[in-house]
Parts: structure tokens; C-alpha cells; sequence
């Protein structure tokens, strides 16, 4: 009895110990055992323990030898790379995009499918992740935990696609919302989660973009829809249910009631209407270079997005606007500023473009599956309890 009286606190103890030694080492390392003891506030023998058995558990390595300080040369500790990986996918309406990484971000392997005739979106995603299983020489199994973006409101549960978009692909979302993920599912040997697509911009945003030093802002996004990525307290707010930031139909200037306000067919519709070329992107260098008809375009882009930035500031007040996505121009950011100086004075409103390079909602979800992958792994080594002392 008396033992057993034991093994709880011990155990708890145990528990915490190893959670800090982990959480120093991932954020400051590869570090010195001295570097641990003095973060930890352990103490020496105590560090020393529990990296033996972070090291048994498969969740820290060894990372060479610091030589650079006085005294003898100290061993450095890290978390192990290949302790776990994670599986990012950004699913469009006509191909796929995944990536696979390890612990430390680092990508083992990508791949882009498009879409075959009559095939299903889960198809193809499956098709992505075991393209980058095979070149990555990865087992689908030792994947700790795949996150797919897709142009969806996802549900709080983050499995129910609780109202598609145009670009998904048809067939995609059956009767209950729960098919794609079921199809993920019963197709792939890991845990599956779906997320939005401008909420895992949000999320690339915060972790390097231009969210990295700001605990509220407000990522704004077009595809077919408008949606607002939400960071609050340094964390992606999703809302009740998941459907926070649809913001696409707030009312706007030279809009009826109903209507987006702005999305990529009222962005195109503005500059065919001026004779102007379809994409975004040439529609911007146009305007920079001095084109009135393409700067007109988007000062009446401006219009209808200031008042949707004027609405969120007013509600959430962040500390900082991020036009995100085909928005990412600093040819629209100029006028949008100008516009929100004229009629939003007295709102604190701060406005940048994005900083996330490449795919921003691929990045999203590489950092999602990347942080759970990470917490599934810890939990397991902190469960499984130090080593039976022989």
C-alpha cells in the first residue's frame, strides 16, 4: 500500500519535470545541460534523469558537443527531429497541394495532384499524402497528425464542413457535412483534421507573417469569398461553432442587401467592367504603374473593404489589419489607408500586408499538424513515466 501511496506523486512530479525540460529544450535548444538547470530551476541530477528518459522515450537526441565554453566541453539536447511528423494539405477545387515535415519544420517531401476525371476531393488528398509518404520513405502510420484546408465553414469539431463553397469540388460534402473527413479517415492511418482555409492563413500569419509580434489581428482574405482569419490573444479564434470571420456579406457600398461585398468574382467583375485583364495580380502592376482606369478599380475595392475593416475594428478593435491572399498588395493597401484616414479617423487601425511566403494556407496547416503532432508525442513520453530503475 505504501508503495503504491507513492507512485501517484511521484509520478506527477515526474510529469512536470518532464514537461519543462521539454519545453526548454524546444524553445531555446540545442542546450547544455547546465543551460536546462539553470532554465528549469532543477537540479542537476534531476535534469540529468529525465533527459535519460526523454532520450529512452525516443523524444530528445543528443546534438553534438558545445566546445565553445571554458571548462569541459558540454553535450547538447535537442528534440529529436523524426520523433514524430505531420502531414499539411491544402485542398482546392481543381488540385491539391501536401507536405510532409518533421518536428523541427523542416519539409521531408511535397506533392501537387490535380484533381482526375469524376474523382472525389479524399481521393485525391490521399493520392497528395501518399505521394509524400513514398518520397519521403515515411510510413502513413508514423505520421502523428495531418490538418487539410479546405474552402469550407468547418464545424468547432473540426471534422463537419457546415457550409461549402463553390470551390470545393462537387460531391465533396454529403447530406451531414462529416463524409470528407470520413473518407480522410477510413483512407488514412492518422489523426485528420479539417480547417478553413483563411483561418490557417491566420495561423501561417502568427507563426511567421506578419502576426509574429502581435497578439490581436485581423487577417483578411478573398478565394470566392471574403473570410477574416481572427487571432485573439495570440491564438486563431474560431467561434462557437467554427464559424467565426465570415465576414463576406456585411453590407457595403454599391451592394443590395445579400450580396458579397467582396470575393474573387466581384474583384473580377469591377475590372472586366474597365476593360481591365482578370488577375488580381495584373490589375495591381497596372495601378502601380500609373493606370487610372486600374487605380479607380481599386479605390472602389477600398470602398467596400474599409467599411468591412471599419465594422471588425469597431467590434474586436485588433491591433493590426493583415490583407492577406490575392489581397496582398501594397498597390490596394495604399488607397485602403487613404479611404479608412477619410472615414474611419477616430478607429485604431493598423494596416500591412501579408508576410507569409508561398502557400499561406498549405503553411497554416503544416504549423497546426506540426504543433499537435508535437503534443501527441509529448504526451506519450511524459505518460509513459521515467525508466524502471533497475
Amino acid at each position: 500500500m505504501r508503495e503504491s501511496h507513492q507512485a501517484g506523486p511521484q509520478r506527477a512530479l515526474w510529469a512536470l519535470n518532464a514537461r519543462a525540460v521539454l519545453h526548454v529544450v524546444e524553445q531555446q535548444g540545442p542546450l547544455g545541460r547546465p543551460e536546462i538547470v539553470r532554465a528549469t530551476g532543477l537540479s542537476k541530477t534531476t535534469v540529468t534523469q529525465t533527459l535519460h528518459s526523454l532520450i529512452a522515450h525516443g523524444v530528445v537526441a543528443e546534438a553534438g558537443v558545445d566546445t565553445g565554453r571554458r571548462g569541459p566541453a558540454a553535450t547538447l539536447f535537442t528534440i529529436r527531429p523524426g520523433c514524430a511528423t505531420a502531414l499539411g494539405v491544402d485542398a482546392g477545387r481543381h488540385r491539391v497541394t501536401a507536405e510532409l515535415t518533421d518536428m523541427r519544420g523542416e519539409p521531408l517531401a511535397r506533392a501537387t495532384v490535380r484533381l482526375g476525371p469524376g474523382e472525389g476531393l479524399a481521393e485525391t488528398v490521399v493520392r497528395a499524402a501518399r505521394a509524400c509518404a513514398g518520397q519521403a520513405g515515411v510510413a502513413l502510420g508514423d505520421v502523428g497528425q495531418a490538418v487539410v484546408g479546405v474552402r469550407a465553414i468547418v464545424g468547432g469539431d473540426n471534422r463537419t464542413v457546415r457550409l461549402p463553397a463553390s470551390s470545393l469540388p462537387e460531391g465533396s460534402v454529403g447530406e451531414t457535412g462529416l463524409e470528407l473527413v470520413h473518407a480522410l479517415e477510413a483512407a488514412l492511418p492518422m489523426p485528420v483534421r479539417l480547417e478553413n482555409d483563411v483561418n490557417l492563413a491566420a495561423v501561417a500569419e502568427l507563426h511567421e507573417g506578419a502576426g509574429r509580434d502581435v497578439d490581436e489581428f485581423v487577417l483578411l482574405g478573398h478565394g470566392d469569398g471574403l473570410g477574416a482569419g481572427l487571432v485573439i490573444g495570440g491564438r486563431l479564434h474560431r467561434g462557437f461553432a467554427g464559424g467565426a470571420g465570415e465576414v463576406g456579406h456585411l453590407p457595403g457600398p454599391d451592394t443590395r442587401r445579400g450580396e458579397p461585398v467582396m470575393a474573387g468574382a466581384e474583384f473580377l467583375g469591377l475590372a472586366a467592367a474597365a476593360g481591365l485583364p482578370a488577375s488580381p495580380g495584373e490589375v495591381f502592376a497596372l495601378a502601380r504603374a500609373g493606370d487610372g482606369r486600374a487605380r479607380e478599380v481599386l479605390e472602389r475595392v477600398a470602398d467596400r473593404l474599409a467599411l468591412v475593416i471599419a465594422s471588425i475594428a469597431m467590434v474586436l478593435e485588433p491591433e493590426l489589419v493583415v490583407l492577406g491572399g490575392p489581397f496582398s498588395d501594397e498597390a490596394l493597401a495604399e488607397p485602403l489607408r487613404s479611404v479608412l484616414r477619410r472615414d474611419a479617423a477616430p478607429l485604431a487601425i493598423s494596416l500591412s500586408v501579408s508576410g507569409v511566403t508561398g502557400d499561406p494556407v498549405l503553411r497554416g496547416a503544416l504549423w497546426e499538424a506540426r504543433l499537435r503532432a508535437r503534443d501527441a508525442v509529448f504526451a506519450a513520453a511524459v505518460a509513459a513515466g521515467p525508466p524502471d530503475k533497475p
